[in-house]
């Protein structure tokens, strides 16, 4: 003969937080058209992670590109002259055809969108406003950089070490 032993809690048993809906990590968010030059270059970004996610590495000549025009009609993808090789291989029609696609799924603004890549020339590479990610990610790097070595360099302590032994520094380590 067998007696089943009921379990009692000895405590309130919690109850799981409240999440707000479509929170979780599924959400997905479409991508919408730039307004501005900032926001063409976050969604650029967003398209590069995008390629990366999807192994798209035939495509990876693309983070080279700089956003020249992004409309609900045209996104316009200019390369400078010290990447015309990139730009080159940018715009072989199976690699435009690929990224247009990939753009296309990413949101319904995007969806009559028509992709075209140009090779820059010197002047206007130099005169547009536009960047890559890349460079992008160059001169803040840059910026920092600069900005912790002025900081290292004016730093009481490195100043008194310098006064005391009579050095100078020779070069300054950042991690950026």
């Amino acid at each position: 003969m067998s007696t089943a032993t009921a379990i009692q809690p000895s405590g309130p048993i919690p109850t799981a937080p409240a999440v707000a809906a479509g929170s979780g990590p599924h959400a997905e968010k479409a991508l919408g058209i730039p307004g501005n030059a900032d926001d063409a270059l976050r969604a650029w970004g967003e398209v590069l992670n995008e390629l990366e996610v999807r192994g798209k590495f035939s495509l990876a000549c693309f983070h080279h590109a700089r956003v020249m025009k992004w409309t609900a009609d045209d996104l316009e993808l200019g390369f400078p002259v010290d990447v015309h090789a990139m730009g080159e291989m940018a715009t072989d029609r199976t690699n435009v055809d690929d990224l247009r696609a990939i753009i296309r799924e990413l949101g319904p603004a995007q969806k009559a969108l028509r992709v075209t890549v140009r090779l820059l020339d010197e002047q206007e590479s130099g005169r547009t406003q536009a960047r890559s990610i890349l460079e992008t990610t160059r001169e803040r790097s840059h910026a920092e950089r600069t900005r912790r070595e002025a900081e290292a360099r004016e730093h009481p302590i490195t100043k008194h070490v310098l006064q005391t032994f009579g050095a100078q520094i020779k070069e300054i380590k950042t991690d950026v």
